[in-house]
């Protein structure tokens, strides 16, 4: 009896992972960087397809775990003996702008390329494009980027009265504001912004403006003056394409160099050495993409850690299959199987 299954169970596993590999595969979101398109806790499906399958690269791995063996912290569940090609087959659509895009995290550069994190963001600059971020607002080449209404901001709201503020804390999410007794932070679509306003006691709705410049934030180097809510202006690299090269706008381009085309790179004397040789301009091998979060104001996307080369792009985040967020009314409970847009 036990050989007559253990075929078909193995049959049956050979074709799951198959399927894993070649078509699709879930992927639990542990973050609320996408709220409120995708909530913590929701079970997305990602279409392999879409862009292109890309093929194995770590193939010493074992199935349905990607980087740690259980019960154990450090332990990977593969090997890094055998390393192939980034190799990927013709898919039936490309990355456009506001496709949600399931990717391999590109600063784990300990462990190989298709072992690495997966992040899920929205995708904003593509190749050739020259992204700008002004007062929170998208410009792509000098154009407004029309917002997604799913996107949300942080916003101070002041009102008349306590009992006004405590009332909206409860049916939103609000919190205190630190150090002061007339107004609640509330992370909310430029949409229920509006609603707030109309609302009677309510004095005032004002999105919440990074003043400072952020060093942390991508590139660094000369560009330490922007913030997350004024950034770039900033090209996104396109293959076979030449961008000039020198000591200021470096620092955009020494990741792409180094980490993900695998060039020696040197600075001496405010001149630039490529393998060896003297650069004043450098060619990309690989298209890149800038990817946001829609929680803008609460999401660790390309501001602060840069670009997404091609060769880490998982897939397209198509379908929730399961949402972690309740919804209300009669009958109503979790949603099962909606799209992503």
């Amino acid at each position: 009896m036990t050989k007559k299954w253990l075929v078909p169970l193995l049959m049956a596993l050979i074709v799951v992972v198959v399927l894993r590999m070649a078509v699709g595969e879930e992927y639990f979101v542990p973050s609320a960087s996408m709220e409120n398109s995708i909530m913590p806790g929701d079970l997305v499906w990602v279409n392999k397809l879409a862009y292109g399958l890309r093929l194995p690269r770590t193939i010493l791995s074992l199935p349905f775990i990607n980087n740690t063996l259980p019960f154990t912290k450090n332990t990977p569940a593969y090997l890094t003996w055998i390393q192939l090609p980034y190799i990927r087959l013709p898919g039936y659509a490309q990355i456009k702008r506001n496709d949600v895009v399931v990717f391999n995290f590109p600063c784990e550069t300990d462990k190989p390329v298709d072992k690495r994190t997966n992040f899920v963001k929205r995708c904003i600059g593509l190749p050739g494009d020259t992204l700008q971020v002004r007062n929170k607002t998208v410009f792509i080449n000098g154009h407004r980027l029309a917002g997604m209404p799913t996107c949300i901001y942080s916003y101070r709201i002041t009102a008349s009265s306590d009992s006004v503020l405590s009332g909206l804390a409860d049916n939103t999410d609000g919190s205190d504001a630190p150090g002061q007794y007339d107004g609640f932070y509330f992370s909310l679509t430029s949409a229920a912004a509006d609603s707030i306003r109309r609302l009677p006691g309510i004095l005032s709705v004002t999105p919440q403006q990074d003043q400072y410049a952020a060093a942390s934030l991508f590139p660094g180097g000369k560009f330490a003056f922007w913030n997350k809510d004024n950034y770039g202006p900033l090209p996104v690299p396109k293959a076979n394409t030449t961008t000039a090269l020198n000591i200021n706008n470096l620092p955009a381009y020494t990741a792409i160099i180094t980490q993900y085309e695998h060039h020696k790179l040197a600075t001496r004397n405010d001149s630039v050495f490529i393998d060896g040789a003297c650069a004043t301009s450098y060619t990309f091998k690989m298209n890149y993409y800038f990817m946001l979060g829609d929680n803008r104001d609460n999401s660790y996307d390309s501001r602060y850690w840069g670009f997404v080369p091609e060769d880490h792009i998982i897939g397209k985040a198509s379908v929730k299959i399961y949402s972690a967020r309740k919804y209300g009314g009669p009958g109503m409970g979790r949603r099962w199987f909606r799209r992503i847009r």
